[in-house]
């Protein structure tokens, strides 16, 4: 037994008590040692030791694929790890991985599934406040606005103090303003803001998003937000946007109060200021002196014989010269531009502030908060100012109604157009070209002239074809055409026949210019077209001067003194017995500009000079001398010119 150790021994008496033959023993004991190892390799975790490792690997595969933008592999990978090892410490990881990944491909219902599962499986998950923050964002982002909401409130009530509670205000002020509820969206940002205190980047955004809500919210919405807004930077901002708001709606006394609560709710100098322009602003509002009017006309100066003929229209409408009209009596407070800004702008300055006018007539626009009623020809001049009329005929309407469809009827379709360069000239010009091209007429010839010429002759032969020499082919050409009896008439010719490619000419000038530009046609053998023009051929004296000459021509007009109408017939003779002349546009406009406003005056709740905006813009087909007067939103006068022609040796509507 030298070969036996000790040990051995032991374990051949433990194991088989009472045998004492060392030598037989040993095969024994071989056996059971070898029974012994082999029931030990029974119970070792060979195939556990595999699981250990193979999902480790197969998630940080996964996690390879999202980090190098390879999402479609990324979420094959984790798809099957899901599937192969659903009970795996990191299985809950996979799936919010899964759930980032569609949301980044924009497949949010796929996302909205995986984040839903993870809230339902997975209660104790270290990042289920994210989770759930995701499903409150991605059902608004799937316009599921409600559940946004109440998915954001529940969050809200479970994570008092986790990081994402300013990302769950944002989103919450987000779903609100989708929803319309801007006084919910402003509380929402309001308090996220606080919790963004110290991001300044976040800040900027919240607090643009917090103006734009006060900017664009209704009144009754903006009385709730003050509440909110108490004591903080928005409460001055949203007073005087409620005070403007009933200014606009000609409620003073709210504005009022508005306009103090805007006051006491900051310490900022700036915006005690404007409240105490608008309180200013609001009693001069209130001290307007009913009854009293402005008129801001060039009374002197080069303009002057305008002015005075539109003073003439409103002193007779007024019934200062014996016929009391319509309306309370009126006080006039004139004030004379002189043609120059300057004078106009401190005379518009004195009538509202130091006169209290209630309204002003004159070609000045303003944007001061006192109805003006301009009479200029001036485009977009209403676009000024939102107490700022028009009662006047502009360009573009005298375009239009000069170029009637019914002018294409008669076959005329190619125009020649003569204009001065002056500012009148090109914009007449501009006007009547894109109107004409809108309709599918032509320019066959265009020129232009100094203002201050009389002597037209080269820029007709410019549009007939004599100024420059012709080629020869278009000679032979030219008397190839004759008729014998042109060829018989023309045996010895002085000069060469004007080429007349046009219908129509189109001369934008006034009736001075006029009375010279039209014989010079004749005399240059321009015959058989129709002459065109603008309000400022309206003179008798162009029929007394060039009466020959303008046979048939037409032109617009906003007042036609021998229309007909009986209106008409009574003011012409009152205007000539008072001021012994003949009326024009600018009497009648001024006759009816000022009774138009004795009439709005008169009616009932028309205290203010807001009221009487808001009377004006409800204004329906007032009658007046140059038609019914109803005012645009914009406050421009929707009158259509009438067309005038020559006929003999007088002006009659065209028909």
């Amino acid at each position: 037994m030298e070969g036996i150790s000790l040990l051995s021994k032991l374990f051949i008496s433990m194991v088989f008590p009472g045998l004492t033959d060392w030598k037989k023993a040993v095969p024994v004991l071989i056996v059971g040692m070898a029974f012994f190892i082999s029931g030990c390799q029974a119970i070792v975790p060979v195939k556990k030791a595999v699981v250990k490792d193979a999902p480790a690997e197969q998630f940080a595969l996964a996690d390879e694929f999202r980090q190098r933008g390879e999402l479609d592999r990324a979420l094959e990978v984790y798809g099957a790890y899901v599937e192969k090892y659903p009970r795996h410490e990191n299985v809950v990881l996979a799936l919010d991985r899964m759930a980032g990944v569609y949301s980044k491909k924009w497949q949010f219902k796929k996302a909205l599934k995986f984040y839903k599962r993870i809230a339902g499986k997975y209660p104790a998950y270290a990042r289920l406040s994210a989770v759930q923050y995701q499903i409150a964002r991605l059902l608004y982002l799937l316009k599921e606005y409600t559940h946004s909401v109440d998915e954001s409130f529940k969050w809200l009530e479970k994570y008092h103090k986790d990081p994402l509670r300013g990302e769950v205000l944002v989103l919450l002020g987000d779903v609100f303003k989708a929803l319309g509820n801007n006084v919910q969206a402003f509380n929402s940002w309001l308090k996220a803001k606080e919790t963004w205190r110290g991001d300044l980047k976040i800040e900027t955004e919240l607090n643009n998003k917090l103006k734009e809500l006060i900017n664009v919210s209704g009144i009754e919405a903006l009385e709730k937000m003050a509440q909110d807004a108490s004591g903080s930077e928005y409460a001055p901002e949203i007073h005087y946007r409620m005070a403007t708001f009933f200014l606009e709606q000609n409620d003073l006394e709210r504005a009022k109060t508005a306009a103090m609560a805007l006051v006491r709710s900051t310490q900022e100098q700036s915006w005690i200021d404007l409240g105490k322009q608008l309180l200013e602003r609001m009693e001069e509002e209130l001290s307007v002196r009913p009854g009293v009017v402005g008129c801001l006309l060039p009374l002197t100066g080069r303009f002057g014989i305008y002015g005075e003929e539109v003073l003439n229209g409103i002193q007779l409408g007024t019934g200062m010269f014996g016929e009391p009209g319509e309306g309370p009596d009126l006080e006039l407070v004139i004030k004379d531009t002189k043609g120059k800004p300057e004078p106009a702008l401190a005379g518009l300055e004195d009538l509202v502030h130091n006169e209290k006018v209630m309204a002003i007539i004159g070609p000045l626009s303003s944007r001061t908060a006192v109805a003006i009623i301009t009479l200029t020809q001036r485009e977009g001049i209403t676009e000024t100012g939102d107490m700022v009329f028009r009662n006047f005929l502009t360009p573009s309407k005298e375009v239009k109604r000069l170029l009637d469809p019914g002018i294409f009827e008669m076959g005329i379709k190619r125009f020649a157009i003569l204009y001065p360069d002056n500012s009148y000239g090109h914009f007449f010009v501009n006007l009547f070209w894109d109107r004409l091209e809108e309709m599918g007429g032509t320019v066959a010839a265009v020129e232009s002239y100094d203002p201050d010429t009389t002597d037209f002759a080269d820029q007709i032969k410019k549009m007939t074809g004599l100024y420059y020499p012709r080629p020869h082919p278009l000679v032979r050409k030219l008397i190839e055409m004759r008729t014998p009896e042109e060829e018989e008439s023309r045996l010895y010719p002085e000069e060469p026949e004007p080429i007349i490619e046009f219908d129509a000419i189109f001369i934008p000038d006034n009736f001075q210019r006029i009375a010279m530009i039209a014989p010079q046609l004749v005399y240059h053998d321009v015959l058989d077209v129709l002459l065109m023009g603008t309000s400022l051929w309206q003179s008798p004296e162009l029929i007394e001067t060039a009466g020959d000459y303008v046979q048939g021509a037409i032109f617009p007009s906003g007042f036609f003194e021998s229309s007909g109408e009986s209106c008409v017939s009574v003011f012409s003779e009152d205007y000539l017995m008072d001021f012994d002349a003949t009326p024009g546009i600018l009497a009648a406009t001024g006759y009816d500009t000022i009774r138009l406003l004795k009439h709005m005056m008169a009616g009932e709740g028309v205290r203010t000079r807001g009221d009487l905006k808001e009377a004006l813009l409800e204004c329906r087909d007032f009658p007046g001398l140059t038609g019914n007067v109803v005012f645009d939103p914009e406050g421009e006068v929707e009158k259509e010119p009438f067309l005038l022609t020559i006929s003999g040796r007088r002006m009659v509507v065209y028909r």
